[in-house]
């Protein structure tokens, strides 16, 4: 799986700064144009609270402590995204690319998190929407706080769930191995997904302890392990 370095920047970050009223109070938000910055890779994270939503589109696999929607075979592909940077209108887009250019840095104490965006969205005018109002935050970036806010408590909760799959010895490490109709083979490894017959053999008490969200979880991974066919044939487009 081609996943971000932990020892360098986050996905899609290049240099991430610090949202401050004292910086930024000129400055202005520039958006993205399209989702070419999400183009080169073929995994995403994702929270959660979106397997249902996701489970229709990609194959949610697990790698570490994350859970991933992966987005193609090859390791810098993203077959959801053609090339003018258009997302597939069937497919659902991961809260993670939506929050992008803003994220959260959390201290190493885990007790304060600080609102940050990447430095090329930042224009030294006020050519875009702006940042602040004198000292205040604009609706902007009070938006952006809130929504990088519930991500960030929604992977928390994504940490707890593949950390209770663990400790269930439910994970397995698997290999993908396709084939399409022109018989041209593609095969991706490197991730894990939950054991069917493992889950199956929970006792009633096991299956009682679980979060409710947890086993809905649970069960659209199952749902997104039949997508894995569509990644073939929007490779093939």
């Amino acid at each position: 799986m081609n996943q971000a370095n932990p020892s360098t920047q986050p996905l899609f970050f290049t240099e991430p700064v610090a949202l401050t009223s004292n910086l930024h109070s000129e400055a202005s938000f520039k958006p993205e144009a399209n989702y070419l910055f999400a183009s080169n890779t073929n995994s995403i994270p994702l929270a959660v609270s979106e397997f249902e939503q996701a489970a229709s589109s990609y194959p949610i696999v697990f790698t570490g402590t994350d859970a991933i929607a992966v987005m193609g075979l090859k390791a810098e592909e993203n077959v959801f995204i053609d090339e003018n940077g258009k997302w597939d209108m069937r497919s659902y887009i991961p809260a993670y690319v939506r929050k992008y250019p803003f994220l959260f840095h959390v201290s190493e104490d885990a007790e304060t998190f600080t609102l940050c965006v990447e430095k090329s969205n930042v224009a030294d005018d006020d050519s875009g929407t702006p940042f602040f109002d004198k000292e205040n935050p604009s609706p902007l970036v009070e938006q952006s706080l809130e929504f990088c806010k519930n991500f960030q408590a929604a992977w928390t909760q994504t940490t707890e769930f593949v950390s209770t799959l663990v400790e269930l010895d439910l994970l397995i490490e698997r290999r993908a191995d396709l084939q399409s109709e022109s018989g041209e083979n593609s095969s991706l490894s490197g991730f894990n997904v939950i054991d069917k017959e493992k889950y199956n053999a929970l006792t009633d008490a096991e299956i009682n302890k679980l979060p409710r969200e947890f086993v809905s979880a649970i069960n659209s991974h199952f749902v997104s392990m039949s997508r894995w066919q569509n990644l073939l044939v929007l490779s093939a487009n």
